[in-house]
């Protein structure tokens, strides 16, 4: 049965008092407060009981002068990014991405402390978070063992704290007022990569594995091609279904669902991958929704990505190779869009699944020795004095 009972407390003495209720029972705290004799009412826009307790405390304390200063006296790094875990805004990521922020925001909140006031934050801070994940700091010892890390990863988990503190610039109360009026760090540079590891797979490195990939497994040899030939992110290709393939048409559909920013497309397939996945599917006796990559141990479900990645390894074995680091499916991504530089970067980009083109040119088009040559060597016109 439901309490009906509403909670109070009143904290302080007579003359310097204030008495804490819930308006209706599990419904909003109200703070009233008797100040030499003066009272003032209003709705805290919470009912977070021993958050409203602390402000009473700070108010008779003195270290809130008004009610302003009061609530953002409250936001601490600890709420902060429980609010922001459970908004509708990080809830609509998928749920694998949902585990990683949540992973990375409560790294850093455990190192700076979740009682920590968010208006305190500063520059220094981002510097001793820094300091620490790369060198492997004990107080991270309980989420990442004493383990040093590259920038890029330190930057990742700043970047989702960042991402929280201007969510709650954005983000209003019960009452309308915003959670914070500023981003504290505001301005403040991370941590950058100097030299990021981006590797790009060769033509001969990938012809060489396709020659053994039949030795691992023959999906293997598709998946090599199906991956090559479209510049498709893994978790793209290797959940496609057969009513994906138009065969008809010479299009493939991409589906929203398996796509990293949400969206749908249908892009044309070159004849290589058409003839790869038609003879699939007539050793598969596949069609509809039927994965075109089917688990071994239960085809009714796509192949797991860390299988992939076993098969892969092997393959690099038995064409007695060594992959680069983090030189394994990604790297036939960077090798589609590095191949295709001389084509228009919005083209690319769309045919390649990217929504961002600078993330495209930043982190996957890469410099390759033969392009900087007849960049130098082959100018595409001569500049000449018009009369």
């Amino acid at each position: 049965m439901r309490n009906s009972r509403r909670w109070s407390k009143s904290i302080g003495e007579r003359g310097q008092k204030v008495r804490l209720y819930e308006a209706r029972p599990g419904g909003p705290i109200m703070r009233s407060t008797w100040i030499a004799g003066k009272e003032d009412r209003k709705s805290l826009g919470h009912r977070d009981r021993e958050l409203a307790t602390r402000q009473a405390y700070q108010l008779l304390q003195g270290v809130a002068a008004n009610e302003t200063a009061i609530e953002e006296e409250s936001v601490t790094l600890g709420m902060l990014a429980r609010l922001y875990l459970s908004s509708p805004q990080h809830l609509a990521k998928k749920p694998r991405t949902q585990r990683e922020d949540a992973r990375k925001l409560n790294r850093v909140v455990n190192f700076l402390g979740p009682n920590r006031n968010v208006v305190s934050l500063s520059e220094s801070d981002v510097i001793r978070f820094t300091s620490a994940r790369r060198q492997g700091d004990k107080k991270l010892e309980k989420i990442v063992p004493d383990k040093k890390v590259s920038d890029r990863t330190v930057e990742l988990d700043l970047i989702l704290l960042m991402s929280a503190l201007n969510w709650g610039t954005r983000e209003r109360n019960n009452t309308g007022r915003r959670l914070l009026r500023e981003n504290p760090l505001h301005g403040i540079k991370l941590p950058r990569e100097k030299n990021p590891r981006r590797p790009v797979m060769r033509h001969d490195i990938y012809l060489k594995l396709l020659e053994v990939a039949d030795q691992v497994d023959p999906l293997l040899t598709l998946a090599l091609v199906v991956a090559e030939g479209t510049g498709r992110r893994i978790s793209g290709w290797r959940n496609l279904r057969w009513n994906d393939v138009d065969f008809q048409e010479g299009t493939i559909r991409w589906r929203a669902e398996f796509d990293k920013k949400g969206f749908e497309d249908v892009v044309p397939m070159s004849d290589t991958v058409r003839d790869a996945l038609r003879e699939a599917r007539k050793a598969q006796r596949a069609i509809g929704p039927a994965p075109v990559f089917p688990a071994p141990k239960d085809p009714s479900k796509p192949c797991d990505r860390h299988l992939l990645d076993n098969w892969l390894r092997r393959a690099f074995t038995a064409a007695k190779l060594t992959p680069e680091l983090g030189g394994l499916w990604h790297s036939m991504r960077r090798k589609w869009a590095t191949e295709r530089k001389g084509y228009p970067v919005k083209d690319v980009a769309a045919a390649g699944g990217w929504r961002d083109e600078g993330t495209m040119l930043t982190s996957y088009q890469q410099v390759d020795a033969a392009t900087i040559r007849m960049v130098v060597l082959q100018p595409t016109q001569r500049l000449m004095a018009t009369s």
